[in-house]
């Protein structure tokens, strides 16, 4: 079966950048809200302007990890000082032993390999060099 490989031409000095966060459950509480709350978070994040695309992974009963895709370190802090960010950080103001949560922020420095459709930086990056298969 042929499938077609290809990279990115990422410029010199990207935009983009792609953030990776994670919920860990410490306590009945904060698994009770991370189950409750993803698929909101989720959502509130990929709807966000500037955020092009969301991965979530489930690492285990307690643990959750997305990474997310962004147009410019700018729309991810507008992001941050939104409501929407704002609701999320409510309940570790609330019960700030219940969680651990853990954040990074990438900048692309060079292309990652894609097969098929367009995924992650990819979708952001669009002009593409075709790669042999």
């Amino acid at each position: 079966m042929a499938y077609s490989v290809y990279q990115l031409n990422i410029p010199e000095v990207p935009e983009a950048v792609i953030f990776v966060n994670g919920f860990v459950a410490r306590d009945f509480s904060g698994f009770l809200w991370m189950w409750k709350n993803l698929f909101w978070i989720k959502n509130s994040t990929e709807t966000a302007p500037g955020c092009v695309q969301v991965k979530a992974g489930i690492c285990g009963y307690n643990e959750v990890v997305m990474v997310s895709y962004w147009n410019s370190s700018l729309d991810l802090k507008e992001f941050f000082r939104g409501e929407s960010h704002r609701k999320m950080m409510q309940f570790t103001a609330k019960h700030p032993k219940s969680l651990c949560l853990y954040n990074e922020t990438y900048q692309p420095s060079k292309s990652g390999k894609y097969t098929n459709e367009p995924q992650g930086m990819a979708t952001i990056y669009t002009s593409v060099l075709n790669m042999p298969a």
